[in-house]
């Protein structure tokens, strides 16, 4: 086993390699536009890392810290006992108003205290699922790919720990640290993309297939899909340190495959469809904006079908389709951002409402 992970560990420096050498291609290709460029690249992205990266690791580690749930039987009722007394500090629970002393000090009170904890919890992967899932699919380089899996992830179990009142122990945590390192490099390096049979049967029809770049489009979901997965498989396994009162191996702590495509198909589900959707309006669209979609495919689908989401209010909705046009292409976003904002008086409303 220790030799497998040994080869693993391997394998992933060569993904990182291949991070690397995306990030480098960002940096060759500004700079050749001008040296300033260049630069600006490299301070904005110090202070992306800096304060969503750095900052919300300082945070994590200052929460106090929990033992994990033990292996023994014998001591999972004292176990139980001390997690309950320390939730009763539980800013959540103390907000509903629960009354602790109802509770018994037992796994069936256990269970029914953390259960508004666990809808929490389960509201919170559905956010940053999302999140991760639309903003990689837009995403047209491996090194952003990466930047954005690890403040995502990041934020995402910051924000578990802070949920059930304290993190795990130093040890547990550097097992979570391995498991985002290991995601971030394959999320980052695009290496790895499972199955994408049901996506291809879903949108390669006779009609579909006449939208430009159509094998891009679902190139880019699949990269997307993988890093929704990569996220909720890091967002169970740290639940599980939370949760679990009993732990007889590692192996309690991993979700299965099922679990975590499961969950990754409920929270995207409607992602998929209403950019299925989209396409094939476009299919029947004579009138397309062939730069836009050349520029960037699944950034200019994602702005179309986000334009036809009913329950987003109009700044929602604009904002949505803001980052859609920031992050698919940064570079046209921000001239035609400071073009407009030279253009319109001191203090009016910057929302960009054209297409890039």
């Amino acid at each position: 086993m220790k030799f497998i992970k040994r080869i693993f560990f391997f394998f992933s420096l060569f993904l990182l390699y291949i991070v690397a050498k995306e990030f480098l291609q960002l940096y060759s290709y500004l700079a050749q536009l001008h040296p300033y460029a260049g630069y600006g690249f490299l301070a904005i992205l110090a202070g992306i890392s800096i304060y969503f990266v750095f900052i919300p690791v300082v945070h994590l580690l200052r929460i106090p810290r929990f033992e994990g749930p033990p292996s023994s039987r014998d001591a999972e009722g004292e176990f139980i006992k001390q997690r309950m007394l320390r939730l009763q500090s539980n800013p959540h629970l103390l907000l509903q108003h629960t009354a602790f002393s109802s509770f018994s000090l037992d796994a069936n009170g256990y269970s029914q205290l953390i259960a508004p904890l666990n809808k929490q919890c389960q509201k919170l992967r559905d956010r940053h699922i999302a999140q991760i899932f639309y903003t990689t699919s837009i995403a047209q380089n491996g090194f952003l790919d990466a930047l954005l899996i690890i403040a995502i992830s990041v934020q995402h179990v910051k924000e578990i720990f802070v949920l059930y009142n304290g993190r795990v122990s130093n040890r547990d945590l550097w097992k979570i640290a391995k498991l985002l390192y290991y995601s971030t490099v394959i999320g980052g390096s695009e290496g790895i993309e499972y199955s994408t049979n049901e996506l291809l049967n879903k949108f390669s029809t006779d009609s579909m297939k006449t939208i430009p770049f159509l094998d891009k489009v679902i190139t880019s979901l699949a990269d997307g899909l993988v890093n929704a997965a990569l996220l909720t498989r890091i967002s169970y396994l740290t639940q599980r340190y939370c949760t679990l009162t009993y732990a007889a191996s590692e192996q309690d702590f991993m979700p299965s495959p099922s679990i975590v495509f499961q969950s990754v198909r409920h929270i995207t589900s409607d992602f998929i469809t209403r950019l299925h959707n989209g396409l094939k309006r476009s299919a029947l669209d004579k009138t397309r904006e062939f730069t836009a979609i050349a520029i960037n495919p699944i950034g200019y689908f994602w702005s179309k079908s986000i334009a036809k989401k009913e329950d987003l209010t109009p700044e929602e909705r604009e904002q949505r389709k803001d980052i859609a046009r920031l992050i698919g292409n940064p570079l046209a976003y921000g001239l035609k951002w400071l073009i407009i904002s030279l253009k319109r008086p001191h203090g009016s409303n910057l929302s960009i409402n054209n297409n890039i």
